[in-house]
């Protein structure tokens, strides 16, 4: 017996409606040179969101950095910021901040923004200064700041090296104060920023150390570097 019509239509839908093995493996084929296309773009665009944060912190900590050494008057009360910062930087061509976010309490999520100098540098009042145990309860990276001379100090003519040095030292990469408050005569001091950013110590205030000597700080590459000025 013939097969009808309808029969023979029947089937040759069905051979149409299903795929063949190699079809069925060039789509596999495609999908899978896809999702690794995709993978291989997942890895840069991570990276630049990690860059962006961390662009986005830096800026952060320079505008805390700048806003502090502009405007706080905790730096010298009733007395001259600016000699202040001038003396300190000069002491030991060096003075050193710290920048960070603090939990309130060890037991608290609450978080604050803490800034000020390192109590080694007397010059600076002691309102500014942060103690050693407020390093404890650091939420997140502790960002030291050193401020040394600039290479962008005034160079008076014929006595360039009048407040500076003419070359960095070899060993701190930094450039020397030449000159006592007394006999700077500029209307702005200007300092070379660079930013660290330091591991917190664990609980109990172990693995972080407050006081680098300049020689220490230099033995790592700075997150960032800058110049800025303070103003008579």
């Amino acid at each position: 017996m013939k097969p009808s019509i309808a029969s023979l239509n029947r089937k040759n839908a069905l051979n149409r409606a299903a795929f063949s093995l190699i079809e069925v493996v060039l789509a596999i084929g495609v999908f899978l040179v896809t999702v690794l296309a995709l993978v291989g773009l997942l890895g840069p665009t991570l990276q630049s969101v990690d860059e962006v944060e961390k662009t986005d912190e830096v800026s952060s900590v320079v505008n805390t950095v700048n806003a502090f050494l502009q405007s706080s008057s905790d730096i010298a009360p009733g007395a001259s910021k600016f000699d202040a910062i001038y003396k300190a930087v000069g002491s030991d061509g060096f003075a050193t901040m710290f920048v960070f976010r603090q939990f309130t309490s060890a037991t608290s999520s609450d978080v604050q923004l803490k800034v000020g100098f390192s109590s080694a540098d007397t010059e600076i009042d002691s309102t500014a200064h942060l103690a050693v145990g407020e390093f404890d309860n650091a939420a997140g990276p502790i960002y030291r700041v050193i401020l040394t001379p600039s290479s962008v100090l005034p160079a008076p003519a014929g006595n360039e090296t009048k407040y500076r040095s003419a070359e960095r030292d070899a060993t701190t990469k930094t450039y020397t104060l030449n000159s006592s408050l007394a006999a700077y005569e500029e209307g702005y001091f200007a300092v070379e920023v660079r930013i660290y950013a330091e591991v917190p110590p664990t609980p109990g205030g172990a693995g972080f150390v407050v006081s680098k000597t300049l020689a220490a700080s230099a033995e790592t590459d700075p997150l960032f570097t800058y110049n800025t000025a303070i103003v008579r």
